[in-house]
């Protein structure tokens, strides 16, 4: 018997991690008023320019119990245990959908953990539960690795503008923040699987400067993951600020997938690491 590891479409890992770890993933879905689309679908250009384009906003919906039970069935009859991970239940309906499938399939042969993440926090959890798994480890062993994890990683970010968030309907304790951004560049956090406001400053060069500062010293190589949805060349920046501080840091580039950038918008940039 193994260790399957499945997870939602927000943690956006390539097709080549997937597969090398036969990682599972369950889609969310952006709602357009023409069509629904699955999360991750298309490609993110083609996604964001029909947002653009769109006249309303769309909205994103969480996978239902169904979704996740499809996947759970098929990896138990392969006599798998499974470890699911999801977006947070702070920002997400995704964690009840597969708690519930859970229970509908095989509660004993299935833990499902709130990751009090997504993006590229969720999917560092993620290889790290499917390296785990991969060494033999048991469901009872990586999920309280993930646990321990999940603690110690926080995320940092910049959106462009707060009304994609503000619209969504997810700006939680950043909701404070509106209407005194004209010319501030708002830095918010997850806080306890919630976007919560950590900072304001003028520039965009300065908000970089704010969540740069946040990484911790560390000796020898440590991840650093760097987010954003649209924002190649701020983010380009953001890499080279965290070189010069940590000439160690081993930097690695995610997008957003498209259900996470319909909340945060396009020119968003955020960063990902391990706190002390």
């Amino acid at each position: 018997m193994t260790v399957r590891i499945v997870t939602d479409s927000t943690a956006f890992l390539d097709k080549e991690t997937l597969e090398k770890y036969n990682i599972a993933v369950v889609p969310l879905y952006v709602n357009f008023e023409d069509e629904v689309i699955p999360d991750g679908s298309i490609p993110n250009a083609e996604f964001f320019e029909k947002m653009k384009r769109s006249a309303k906003l769309p909205f994103t919906s969480q996978p239902s119990p169904g979704d996740f039970a499809k996947v759970f069935e098929k990896i138990i009859e392969e006599d798998n245990d499974i470890v699911t991970i999801v977006i947070s239940s702070g920002i997400s309906g995704t964690y009840d959908s597969a708690i519930n499938a859970a229970k509908a399939v095989d509660a004993k042969r299935i833990a499902v953990v709130d990751s009090i993440l997504t993006s590229a926090g969720l999917a560092r959890l993620v290889v790290e539960a499917a390296e785990a798994a991969a060494q033999g480890k048991t469901k009872e062993e990586i999920v309280a690795l993930v646990e321990d994890k999940k603690r110690r990683l926080r995320i940092f970010f910049v959106p462009d503008t707060l009304e994609y968030l503000k619209k969504g309907g997810r700006i939680g304790g950043a909701q404070a923040l509106l209407g005194t951004l004209l010319k501030v560049k708002p830095v918010l956090y997850l806080n306890n699987g919630k976007v919560d406001s950590y900072d304001k400053v003028r520039t965009m060069k300065k908000a970089l400067e704010r969540i740069v500062n946040e990484v911790p010293p560390t000796e020898g190589p440590f991840p650093v993951m760097l987010v954003h949805a649209e924002a190649g060349p701020t983010v380009e920046t953001l890499a080279r600020m965290v070189n010069e501080r940590f000439p160690e840091a081993v930097i690695t580039v995610h997008e957003l997938s498209p259900v996470i950038g319909t909340h945060t918008g396009p020119g968003v940039v955020g960063i990902c690491f391990y706190a002390q």
